[in-house]
């Protein structure tokens, strides 16, 4: 559990420890799931999977219009100007055996 108010970005430590979760799983089990949720499902989780697809190398809009995609109503206006000026340092850019993203 990584609480955090609802409809604000997360605080830096949250973000490190979900990259570094991510990192140690896909690096544990490659090509498995992560499943990740809030109470609704519209801010908190959409913007750490949209943190991860930014570290994996995805850019800030094709991450909001995929998570978006998948779940209307994603982000609010705090948000989207949180992802918009967060800065990735490619924590998840690393690659497999097999030369794939170990987020996909």
């Amino acid at each position: 559990d990584w609480p955090f108010d609802d409809g604000a970005p997360p605080p830096n430590q949250i973000v490190d420890d979900w990259l570094n979760l991510l990192k140690t799983k896909f690096r544990e089990e490659p090509g498995c799931c992560v499943a990740v949720h809030c109470v609704a499902g519209l801010g908190r989780a959409p913007v750490l999977v949209a943190l991860a697809l930014l570290e994996c190398g995805m850019k800030y809009e094709d991450a909001v219009q995929f998570i978006r995609q998948k779940r209307r109503g994603a982000f609010n206006s705090k948000q989207l100007l949180y992802l918009e000026k967060y800065r990735p340092k490619m924590r998840l850019r690393c690659k497999d055996a097999n030369g794939h993203c170990c987020v996909q």
